[in-house]
């Protein structure tokens, strides 16, 4: 118990310490790397969240989480298109050149539902904006869809600690 007050003192003395942990966990939940190798983040940003309530204001943890996906998404689309470029996804492309074209002709009809949706399904979370990078969806539209979702979805976490109220 000694411990947990230790970590509650610290970060009322220094929130930007505590902003700076939700957005890293929020960051690392929507990464593809990050995220296979974590611990349940969910319980991790809910701990993080339930820490922050007495520390923050909900619009500031909220605005960390928020900034932590939308960041995390973007970050995987940028990586999806670098690996768009490798010889082994060219490769695999042309191998498969039938599913690759059915895959991609859905993803550009319905990639608003598709990005926004993502968000919310655990390890289609990185996959889908991943595959947009590879699939070269437009930057803008990604960028909008994932701040949107992001939004909502942090929306959801904190709003689901605080009770919804103290906003």
């Amino acid at each position: 118990m000694a411990g947990w007050e230790s970590v509650l003192h610290h970060f009322s003395l220094y929130p930007v310490h505590l902003f700076a942990l939700l957005f890293a966990v929020a960051w690392c939940k929507s990464t593809i790397v990050v995220s296979s190798v974590l611990p349940p983040a969910s319980v991790m940003l809910l701990a993080g969240i339930s820490v922050s309530v007495s520390v923050l204001h909900p619009l500031l943890t909220w605005s960390a989480v928020m900034l932590g996906a939308a960041t995390g998404s973007v970050l995987n689309y940028h990586v999806g298109q670098l690996m768009g470029q490798t010889r082994y996804v060219t490769r695999l492309t042309e191998r498969h050149a039938a599913i690759f074209l059915r895959v991609q002709n859905s993803l550009h009809k319905n990639s608003v539902m598709a990005i926004f949706s993502s968000r919310f399904l655990a390890v289609l979370r990185y996959l889908v904006p991943l595959a947009a990078g590879i699939l070269r969806l437009h930057a803008g539209k990604v960028y909008l869809i994932s701040l949107l979702s992001a939004s909502l979805w942090a929306g959801i976490f904190v709003g689901a600690v605080t009770g919804f109220h103290a906003w």
